[in-house]
């Protein structure tokens, strides 16, 4: 009812003649144009009388680079976006005209609107750099609806050149965040205490502004031995003859070297059923006291005498349940983790000795994620130097020649404080098999392999 009164006061108060050179002069009350700032702008509403002549409006500025700006709002719609502008302003000027049938227009009507920072702008503003391990870490909390680009480079050498110049690490859309978003790197260049800085652009292609940090100190850090923590999986695969178990996940092997000197026995470790996905066992480790965290390592075991071994399961060989596990026998690529969320509790003086005291916990904070999309392509996938497709698997020469495969997850020492005695990890989801294969080798029972684990800390 307020709006309809609001109508007929605009029908009432809005009169209008045309001059010689066909403008046409209106006189409009303040309710008619409204403003509410946004980022790198502001929406303009309007109210129009009912007059079928009028076909639009039009607004006239200059935008942050001093570029004439037209901006046209339809008359069936009560709004429209100006924009165009980076630091936030006040009293920005414009002209409002009314566009009639025939071509016509009305007088100019001077208006003033604000501004706020845009998005590139406001992530330049509130993006920290903190140190990291072997690097450093970007914080950042995009607003809603943000758009643009940043640009992250260090201080190097331009191997091209030869001489310092700030070499590109990464390029990111700026997206909106929900809550602050943490992007850790590592140098590739041996530079400690490195200086970092930040560009952003916005989708005009303008650079809105950088920002740099001199000197940011880089942390160093240590594996952690395997006799300082305790490892619980409850849905653990043990089987002695086929040498699985938790045990080769802390034998120091990376690679699966082992496994040519065992006659085919696999040597690794196998979670399931229900290791990875929504209903997902969580693994715990209990590291005894309170450490920094730096990262969790998990190792991908190189394709060779793999094989061997799940044939054997397929036929039944090793006395393990295939019909129940639904292992993939020449195809463990859909058994492999592609998001990892780990979490972290501080200590609480207790002394966990079983799975389920471990379960019983509360309280975790998520302190870092790995994750990869699982329908990537073979090439883009983390582990994809460890295993070869279309072939038997690579030569001992071949797996004693190459670096150990593994993803990583992260944690930002930033805001740790004195660290974490207790870690969960929950594997979220694993690959899909991405390419077609003859028989269906589908994960049913969500089973969940990787070779190694590794725990680093802050070196002490």
């Amino acid at each position: 009812m307020k709006d309809l009164w609001i109508l007929l006061l605009v029908a009432c108060l809005w009169t209008c003649n045309d001059d010689e050179e066909g403008r046409v002069f209106v006189d409009l009350p303040e309710e008619a144009f409204s403003f509410k700032p946004m980022a790198g702008g502001a929406i303009m509403h309007y109210i129009l009388p009912d007059d079928p002549d009028i076909v639009a409006v039009l607004v006239r500025y200059q935008n942050a680079e001093g570029l004439n700006i037209l901006r046209t709002g339809s008359c069936t719609c009560d709004s429209v976006l100006l924009t165009g502008f980076n630091e936030a302003m006040t009293n920005v000027s414009a002209q409002v005209t009314l566009s009639y049938v025939g071509d016509r227009e009305s007088q100019p009507i001077e208006v003033k609107f604000n501004t706020e920072d845009s998005a590139p702008v406001a992530f330049l503003k509130n993006v920290e750099v903190s140190s990291n391990w072997g690097g450093f870490s970007l914080a950042f909390d995009n607003p809603e609806n943000a758009t643009g680009m940043a640009h992250v480079f260090y201080l190097g050498i331009d191997p091209s050149s030869g001489r310092q110049d700030t070499i590109l690490i990464e390029s990111f859309l700026l997206e909106e965040t929900d809550g602050v978003k943490y992007l850790n790197y590592e140098m590739k260049q041996d530079i400690t205490d490195p200086t970092v800085v930040i560009r952003a652009e916005d989708f005009r292609g303008i650079m809105v502004g950088e920002r740099v940090w001199e000197k940011v100190p880089s942390l160093v850090k240590a594996k952690l031995d395997p006799s300082k923590f305790s490892f619980y999986c409850d849905n653990s695969i043990e089987n002695e003859y086929d040498r699985l178990g938790v045990q080769y996940l802390f034998d120091g092997d990376l690679k699966g070297e082992i496994n040519w000197a065992t006659d085919g026995r696999i040597c690794s470790f196998l979670a399931g059923p229900n290791a990875a996905g929504e209903d997902a066992h969580p693994m715990y480790m209990d590291l005894k006291e309170n450490k920094i965290i730096a990262s969790i390592r998990l190792y991908n075991m190189f394709s060779c005498n793999v094989h061997n071994f799940l044939w054997r399961l397929w036929n039944g060989w090793s006395g393990y349940d295939y019909e129940e596990a639904q292992v993939v026998v020449d195809f463990i690529n859909n058994e492999i983790p592609c998001k990892v969320t780990l979490y972290g509790l501080k200590d609480d003086g207790g002394l966990p000795v079983t799975y389920e005291d471990m379960n019983g916990l509360g309280g975790w904070e998520k302190i870092g994620v790995f994750e990869q999309d699982k329908a990537l392509p073979w090439e883009d996938r983390w582990y994809k130097e460890s295993l070869s497709f279309g072939d038997s698997g690579k030569s001992e020469i071949e797996i004693l020649a190459a670096e150990p495969v593994y993803m990583e997850i992260v944690v930002p020492a930033n805001g740790q404080k004195e660290g974490y005695r207790y870690l969960k990890m929950v594997v979220n989801e694993v690959f899909d098999l991405e390419y077609e294969i003859s028989r269906t080798f589908d994960n049913t029972y969500k089973y969940v392999t990787f070779h190694e684990l590794e725990i680093y800390t802050n070196k002490d």
